[in-house]
């Protein structure tokens, strides 16, 4: 994290604050990193080490804060520019070093598609936004199954630089305040009463911000402002009046004081063994970890507090050098374990050590060759000339993007020439009459021959993860009721298509058989939530979803008002499900056959609903399911052949049981799945298509591609076509 040098920890004490070396606290950083790197490299006994980044939180609040304090009580002024130049030399050298490599082996270890989204990533870091972005990400349906960004760790550094802009600004508003109202006037006491006004607004939004919403809470500066501002706070009461110059003599401390210290650090602990993944964090359980902190730095800046045993504890100096190190450590572990986990496949004994060696090798050379240069060197010392450093820093991420780009492209480049598979190719074989699915065959069986990935690729390797059916103005998460109609707008006819995200996936090719047949078409699609009267609980909250159960909902009464001559139906069998029958939850794991049997009476009981309002009701099935990402695979395969997958048997189970169901309710089903694979075979690319833009929603493209194959199942155009029963 991004605290002060050592040498500039302050201590408050008996008499004015002074610049004072506090071993506690460099141990107490030693504690916080840690525990981070220990809870990412997967130690399960600390679980709940990611704790360590709210003891940084509170250590970075009092610190800084104690030196501004000092600054305002013997001026009764604050630089701000000598304020933001300290943080420049303190935080951009190490952290745009690491942007820029973490950028470099992004490009040369990880897939295409994953160095592109790291490359975004590092934009955000630089410029102190990465906790927006990442809280944008994780509430991305299409985003949930991605892996984590080598870079997530810098929404941390994100929450305490926006603290930072804020913080220095009320201080001097404190000031102006004061001068205003009476010539002598207390700046510790108005600024005791600012900052219990912020951490208590702060705590109070992030407790209720974490049961309402968990994934964008966690990365808030709002739901996090409360623990740098306890540290704050805490260096504010600390501060005494009288102005005497020295350090009182040593003494031994009390037993109280003894307990205080004691108190704070089992606290911090016992956060650390008992929190994990499932915690709603932050929320309350913040306060374990926040208050325990205060307590070991509220012991250790009273009378004896240097002495007592936790201190003496925290200040050996292994611990201290560690600390020392803490801010680099930090910067450096994720970006090797992620890094290295991913390009390894998991990480091995063998490979955790040479990760956490390559860690403090890096972390020791950082803050010897980069940290200390910087903030202690002349070169720097002017303010203006460190302040310039921000605009410095992202132009050289900037530059590092642009070398990071280059080599994505030369590693592009081996597959440029390459052919597009043909039908042709196999005219031997007996292949399907339905040209679509006989391309499917052909390239299952390029796949078997290792023939190489082609070089024109739709979409392109670059970008296939935002290849997203668009919505227009018509994207109903936004809580829109706007009628969007696409394909012939003017037409008499109409098809609509509803569901969740594999719908949306499906609008390309509805959009197409409008335009090109006569039909009005519009999709009634919110991600997440199928169109099925089991409704899904909040996949972020696990309670109901008002919002999705009102939309299903919203849904049949509009195309009551519709009348349309064709609904389709397109879900996946998303968990957990409100069991229509029971009223009772429904979990899918462990529990197959009752989610399947509730998810199917909901589908029935959609399709009952709808059949009075349409001329027919229909049911798209079977998408795949893959194990992993073709684009993924693609970017790091020698020949089409390694990226030939079988699809989730689990989810082609569940989906074919849609069906019966389906005719049962009277409704058609199409069985989709010979248009992704043949004989549960299912290669990466068709043609010179990628079918899949993850593991489980269709390209814009092939969509489009598929849209007179669907047609003709359809009945909608000339071309004869069956639905399959599927294998």
């Amino acid at each position: 994290m991004t605290l002060p040098a050592p040498t500039e920890t302050p201590r408050a004490n008996a008499g004015r604050p002074v610049a004072r070396f506090r071993g506690d606290i460099q141990g107490m950083r030693a504690v916080a990193v840690l525990l981070v790197i220990a809870a990412h490299a997967g130690f399960s006994s600390l679980s709940g080490g990611y704790i360590g980044v709210d003891v940084f939180f509170v250590v970075s609040g009092f610190l800084i804060t104690t030196l501004l304090m000092r600054e305002v009580v013997r001026s009764e002024r604050l630089s701000l520019l000598g304020f933001y130049a300290r943080r420049a030399r303190r935080i951009l050298p190490a952290a745009t070093v690491v942007l820029v490599a973490t950028c470099l082996a992004s490009a040369v270890f990880l897939p295409v598609v994953r160095a592109d989204e790291i490359f975004v990533d590092a934009i955000w870091a630089g410029l102190f936004a990465s906790n927006i972005r990442f809280a944008m990400v994780e509430t991305d349906y299409f985003a949930t199954d991605r892996p984590v960004s080598p870079l997530q760790h810098f929404w941390s550094l994100s929450v305490e630089e926006q603290f930072y802009v804020i913080w220095p600004l009320l201080l001097l508003l404190v000031l102006a305040t004061g001068h205003l109202v009476a010539r002598r006037y207390d700046v510790r006491r108005r600024a005791t009463v600012v900052l219990a006004v912020l951490v208590a607004a702060s705590l109070g939004w992030s407790v209720w911000a974490t049961y309402a919403s968990p994934d964008t809470a966690y990365f808030s500066t709002l739901t996090r402002a409360w623990e740098l501002g306890a540290g704050a706070l805490l260096a504010v009461v600390m501060l005494r009046r009288d102005t005497a110059d020295e350090d009182p003599p040593p003494r031994t401390p009390g037993i109280r004081v003894e307990l205080l210290a004691a108190a704070g650090i089992v606290a911090i602990l016992v956060g650390a063994v008992t929190f994990d993944a499932q915690s709603p964090f932050p929320g309350v359980l913040a306060a374990v970890p926040v208050l325990g902190a205060v307590a070991v730095l509220a012991a250790g800046g009273l009378a004896g507090g240097e002495r007592t045993l936790v201190a003496r504890a925290l200040s050996v100096r292994p611990a201290r050098i560690v600390g020392d190190w803490s801010y680099s450590l930090y910067l450096w572990h994720f970006p090797v374990l992620v890094i290295a986990r991913s390009h390894w496949h998991g990480l091995s004994r063998t490979h955790l050590v040479v990760c956490l060696v390559a860690i403090f090798v890096l972390s020791g050379l950082t803050y010897r060759f980069v940290e200390e240069p910087f903030r202690r060197g002349r070169v720097w010392r002017p303010s203006w000339r460190a302040v310039a450093l921000y605009p410095a820093s992202v132009g050289i991420v900037v530059l590092g993007l642009v070398v990071s780009n280059a080599w994505i492209d030369h590693k592009l480049d081996r597959n440029a020439g390459n052919p597009a598979i043909s039908v042709d190719e196999f005219a031997g074989k007996k292949l399907s009459d339905d040209p679509a699915r006989a391309l499917v065959q052909a390239s299952v069986l390029a796949a078997k021959k290792g023939q190489p990935v082609p070089g024109d690729l739709v979409p392109g390797l670059r970008g296939i993860r935002q290849d997203t059916a668009p919505l227009g103005d018509c994207d109903y998460r936004t809580g829109t009721h706007q009628l969007c109609p696409n394909g012939d707008p003017d037409a008499d006819r109409s098809i609509v298509v509803i569901g969740d995200s594999h719908a949306r996936a499906w609008s390309p090719a509805v959009n197409a058989i409008g335009a090109k047949h006569g039909y009005r078409a519009y999709t009634f699609v919110y991600s997440g939530c199928p169109a099925n009267q089991a409704y899904r609980l909040d996949p972020e909250t696990g309670r109901r979803w008002a919002a999705c159960e009102d939309f299903i909902n919203w849904t049949i009464d509009t195309i009551g008002d519709l009348r349309p001559d064709l609904v389709l139906i397109s879900n996946a069998p998303l968990a957990p499900v409100v069991d229509p029958e029971t009223g009772d939850v429904v979990e899918r794991a462990g529990n197959r056959e009752e989610f399947t049997r509730a998810v199917g009476e909901g589908l029935r009981r959609e399709i009952e609903a709808l059949t009075p309002y349409a001329g027919e009701v229909a049911v798209l099935g079977n998408t795949p399911k893959l194990p992993r990402e073709q684009a993924v695979c693609l970017s790091e395969a020698d020949d089409l052949g390694d990226c030939l997958f079988s699809p989730s048997s689990a989810q082609r189970s569940i989906e074919r049981s849609f069906g019966p169901v389906a005719a049962e309710a009277g409704a058609r089903y199409v069985d989709a799945e010979h248009w992704f694979c043949d004989r549960r075979r299912c290669p990466s690319v068709v043609g010179s298509f990628i079918p899949m833009r993850d593991s489980e929603h269709m390209t814009t493209e092939y969509a489009e591609h598929l849209a007179e194959p669907l047609a003709a199942v359809l009945g909608i155009s000339d071309a004869s076509a069956t639905p399959s029963s599927g294998r």
